[in-house]
């Protein structure tokens, strides 16, 4: 393995890594900032895009949305990483958003959607989409052009919660 690809290759790890943290703390603990913020709370909803009138349908459309952006850096990384196969990086993005799913529901950390599933699953999807268009653009450099923007954005966002929490004690 060339020099170049093998630090491209650490460097995409690292920032995948750091980006499932995140996403583990946005998802599972809802960006709490100590344990007793947790919010604590079981729900299922097993019917696709249903949504309860209370919440409001804006609501609904913002949660999609979200739920489709923040999955798609998983499916450009699995993709970079397992070997430029859209369908496995597609089911691995499924594996994990499930994993989600029912960790939130074992543990009281919010509720379980198939719906969140759904668009967990089509955000990997798009993300690996993402890969296959900028590889045509960039030819060879979009894993490294890709992993130094999630780390700065990582970095930005970072510092973004932690001036957040600062300001907020």
């Amino acid at each position: 393995m060339k020099t170049e690809n093998r630090k491209e290759r650490i460097l995409v790890t690292v920032v995948f890594v750091i980006y499932l943290l995140l996403l583990c703390w946005l998802i599972l603990f809802k960006l709490a900032d100590s344990i007793d913020r947790i919010p604590h709370m079981r729900g299922i909803n097993l019917i696709p895009f249903y949504f309860d009138r209370i919440a409001g349908s804006l609501f609904h459309i913002k949660d999609i949305l979200y739920n489709v952006a923040v999955f798609i850096p998983a499916g450009f990384y699995f993709t970079a990483l397992f070997g430029k196969k859209a369908v496995k990086a597609i089911a691995l993005c499924a594996a994990l958003s499930l994993c989600f799913e029912v960790l939130q529901w074992i543990f009281s950390l919010g509720a379980s959607d198939i719906t969140d599933f759904i668009t967990n699953t089509l955000g990997g999807a798009l993300g690996a989409g993402v890969y296959f268009v900028l590889g045509r653009l960039f030819k060879g450099r979009e894993v490294k052009i890709v992993s130094i923007a999630g780390a700065v954005l990582e970095v930005i966002f970072i510092g973004l919660l932690a001036f957040l929490f600062i300001s907020n004690q």
